[in-house]
């Protein structure tokens, strides 16, 4: 008897050990569940404030496009995949504000990975921005020979101090803020003094070195 009652309880302690281990497991589960669910739903935030300033950075652009021409548009491209919803709430943006560079209507245009060729046949027509998702397979050299002094856009730092591209996205204390390279930004921005102005508290304009 007390052989069967030892053998029950060892059982009992093996069961009960099991029980938790599969609770802990399914507390681990679910944390992590809920915090790619927050990190994926900050990144979301993220890329509607990005559609956001690119909207305000339009308004001052200078257009170097034929300006008796008002029908012309002003394009926005974005290469790469992004599933974050940028390219929805940039559209919205534009369709919504009824948005416009100098008179002239705005145009956003996406192209994903696979579609490379179709991309850099239509940035050699003439665009404006270029922003390479944190995705896109293409790089600056790709775009180069097509370019035409289109403004490029990315995210982190050291897309504009090391690899020298126009504008970048980079989160800091759990905000964006944008760093530009001075040289591409004063030679873009007709008005320079009312970007600043108008976005000086998440602006930080840096000379590349070399």
């Amino acid at each position: 008897m007390s052989l069967f009652k030892s053998i029950f309880n060892r059982i009992a302690r093996v069961s009960t050990l099991l029980i938790l281990l599969g609770v802990i497991s399914l507390n681990v589960g679910f944390w992590d569940v809920k915090a790619k669910s927050k990190s994926t739903e900050e990144d979301r935030r993220n890329a509607r404030v990005q559609a956001t300033y690119i909207t305000r950075l339009v308004k001052f652009i200078h257009w170097e496009g034929n300006s008796t021409n008002e029908e012309e548009s002003f394009k926005i491209v974005v290469l790469g995949n992004e599933n974050l919803g940028f390219v929805r709430s940039l559209n919205f943006l534009v369709e919504q504000s009824n948005l416009s560079a100098d008179g002239h209507p705005v145009e956003v245009v996406h192209f994903t990975n696979d579609k490379m060729k179709d991309a850099l046949e239509f940035i050699n027509t003439g665009v404006h921005f270029i922003y390479f998702t944190q995705d896109c397979k293409y790089t600056m050299e790709d775009v180069l020979p097509f370019r035409k002094g289109a403004l490029y856009i990315s995210e982190g730092r050291d897309f504009v101090v090391v690899d020298k591209g126009c504008i970048a996205f980079e989160r800091t204390r759990n905000r964006l803020k944008l760093v530009v390279n001075e040289t591409c930004f004063r030679r873009k921005f007709a008005k320079v003094n009312p970007v600043l102005t108008s976005l000086k508290s998440v602006i930080e304009v840096i000379i590349p070195k070399g």
